[in-house]
């Protein structure tokens, strides 16, 4: 690797020599005067600096050019996201949150495809951003906080949304890298009709953690009569063989653990299927109707590598569902409904270990409904101000069937049939001033709430009853601003948000049903030229993330005491990244990423120091069609945690990927 470097360094600075070239290519250096749309959140196309609520925006092109292995990779580039990757496609999320983990990272985080979500709600998976078409996406939208009133379960602290509105460009991207990985990604359309497709390989830089990926999509838009038709259907595959974590104090600074994988058993196999059709009609008075039949399969299988009985976890889902949209520029009012039929078997083959007892633990299935009523509307104060009122109602009912024995075993509890049933209330306010087109100050209250997982109900442990677990509600009150600061294109927002009925798992791997948090945080996000062919870009983090009540378990590293900092969740995290355009054809990056450090338990007696990375990435482009590329990852080989956790009386660790070349070739024609 050492080798490399100076060949890379030839190749990214040589052409500087060549002279300075003032004439921009806008598909190398995106030009901020450029106005950026929202497409998939909201019902219509809206300005992005005329939406009042913190929306960060990926472009496909800015995709291309970080050319990630991974979605944390790309997406923690965004002020107030901290993705923590686990083994192979494995990660954890945290959006104006703490890093969450089990029910509520699952329920917590709304992932959508063109507004419809991935997963059903109460079926979740902490591991959902793995099922998304990245690839294929026109644009990443990412919302930070509670959702619009268009969305209710699991959009509590944000939700990410993948567009794929527009028919793509004809392209064929090619990455690989110096150890093993490869990918190669093609798109063809043949209007109305656009294929996509992807393979991935990944050896990993740990023993035995290798994966294979592929992903197709299909998308066809066309015209009937009065009648816009819109049909995306999307398919997942993953295998992989998952490295576990390395335990012990700070291991992830030894090389001859840190590559290790104390877990090669361990293995996570995911399908998905979806197919949705969205079916929409503009009428003179302005206003358009818009329907959105939709269908998902989802069937994983995994080996629970994370606690110390490794369980084998089998669960699946089925769902159709219904959006329809009643909508013009200043109102929105919709319903949702869904029906899923879900199961899970969780089985034991090793020896009991503690309380993880050998032999089944569950094996139950589920039929849920999910109805929903929603209403917006957009008041216009006077010229300049802008009063944004709407509401959200969903009723969740549960109809859960277990499929063997009722009673205890070890601290798994198979509990008998029920019915359960939840109504959320979520209203939405904003008030806005808008100076001149171009800068806007707003302030936003929303409430955020979810029905309980079906994990969280029905994967009962002991110290819990069946059916306690109740609705988890997140009220938020934020105040930003969007606009222009000199030559930079600027967002500020600040929050602070009190979240109840916190369902999570301790440092114990027991449940907690009734937890209380309090979170606060700014965020600061810039872009702008210092020169015609230099810019820079940065997105700034500081979140206070603490807990609201107390739990004493009898280890001061597990206490939860009110006051105390939330684990996994980092002050500060950071990111800045200067962008050369020496020629029109050439150029060259520079970004450095901060994450703060942070407690890895509840207690607070444990503790993460942080970490920062620098990466450096070039683009040749030989013509208009045809474009080199390339970086390099953690150029001073730091070694760092890509999570540190405490769990079952240890420090656990995924460590981060060591300096690694790659380097790649897209085509488009």
């Amino acid at each position: 690797m050492k080798k490399l470097i100076p060949v890379l360094l030839f190749i990214t600075i040589a052409p500087i020599a060549q002279g300075y070239e003032k004439k921009l290519d806008t598909e190398i250096l995106s030009n901020s005067e450029e106005e950026i749309y929202v497409e998939g959140i909201y019902d219509q196309s809206k300005k992005i600096n005329e939406v009042p609520t913190a929306i960060s925006i990926l472009s496909s092109s800015q995709y291309t050019n970080i050319s990630p292995t991974h979605l944390s990779e790309a997406l923690n580039g965004i002020s107030g996201v901290n993705i923590h990757r686990g083994s192979g496609q494995e990660h954890l999320t945290s959006i104006r949150s703490p890093v969450l983990t089990g029910g509520s990272g699952a329920g917590s985080f709304l992932y959508l495809e063109d507004g419809v979500p991935l997963r059903a709600a109460g079926f979740s998976n902490v591991n959902g951003l793995f099922e998304a078409s990245a690839e294929f996406s026109n644009q990443i939208e990412v919302l930070k906080g509670p959702g619009p009133v268009q969305y209710g379960s699991n959009a509590v602290h944000g939700l990410i949304n993948f567009q794929n509105k527009k028919i793509n460009d004809d392209k064929i991207i090619f990455i690989m890298s110096e150890d093993g990985y490869k990918s190669a990604i093609a798109s063809t359309s043949a209007l109305p009709v656009n294929v996509s497709v992807s393979i991935l390989h990944d050896n990993g830089f740990r023993e035995n953690s290798g994966f294979d990926q592929q992903k197709l999509q299909f998308k066809y838009s066309n015209d009937f009569n009065v009648w816009d038709i819109n049909w995306l259907s999307s398919f997942n595959n993953l295998n992989q063989e998952t490295a576990g974590f390395i335990q012990g104090d700070d291991v992830y600074l030894e090389d001859d653990i840190r590559f290790t994988n104390p877990n090669p058993e361990a293995f996570r196999d995911g399908k998905s299927y979806r197919s949705q059709l969205r079916i929409e009609r503009s009428y003179n008075n302005g206003n358009t109707l818009a329907f959105t039949p939709y269908a998902r399969h989802v069937d994983l299988r995994f080996l629970r590598h994370f606690v110390p009985g490794q369980a084998l976890e089998k669960n699946r889902h089925s769902s159709i569902g219904l959006q329809i949209a009643y909508y013009n520029k200043d109102f929105n009012i919709g319903s949702d409904v869904e029906f899923t039929k879900g199961s899970l078997n969780e089985y034991q083959e090793n020896e009991s270990r503690f309380s993880f007892v050998k032999g089944l633990h569950y094996d139950y299935s589920t039929t849920s409904f999910v109805g929903a009523l929603y209403a917006q509307k957009n008041n216009k104060l006077s010229e300049n101000i802008t009063l944004d009122l709407g509401a959200r109602a969903e009723f969740t009912k549960y109809d859960y069937d277990n499929n063997a024995s009722v009673g205890r075993s070890g601290r798994f509890i198979r509990v008998a049939d029920r019915i359960d049933n939840f109504l959320t209330i979520t209203p939405k306010a904003s008030l806005s001033y808008n100076f001149d087109n171009k800068n806007m100050i707003y302030f936003r209250a929303a409430r955020g709430s979810r029905a309980p997982q079906v994990s969280d109900l029905y994967s009962v442990q002991q110290n819990q009853v069946a059916g306690e677990a109740e609705i988890e509600t997140l009220d938020s009150l934020e105040l930003g601003f969007k606009g222009k600061i000199s030559i930079f294109d600027a967002e500020f927002s600040a929050y602070t948000m009190w979240k109840d009925n916190f369902f999570f798992r301790n440092s114990n791997g027991f449940n907690v049903v009734n937890g209380k948090t309090r979170h606060q945080g700014i965020e600061i996000s810039f872009m702008g030229y210092l020169t015609d062919w230099v810019s820079i870009s940065g997105d700034g983090t500081w979140a206070k993330h603490t807990y609201s009540f107390n739990e004493i378990i009898g280890s001061n590293a597990n206490n939860i005491i009110s006051g105390s900092r939330v684990d996994s969740a980092p002050d500060t995290l950071a990111h800045m990244r200067l962008s050369f355009l020496p020629t029109a054809s050439n150029k060259i990056e520079l970004e450095w990423r901060h994450v703060g450090g942070y407690f890895t338990n509840p207690g607070n007696t444990n503790k993460y120091p942080g970490h920062d990375i620098f990466i450096t990435r070039f683009t040749y482009a030989f013509d208009e069609n045809i474009k080199l590329f390339g970086r390099v990852d953690n150029i001073f080989d730091k070694k760092y945690a890509d999570r540190a956790d405490y769990a079952f009386g240890n420090e656990r660790y995924f460590p981060g990927r060591p300096r690694t070349l790659f380097f790649g070739l897209s085509t488009s024609f």
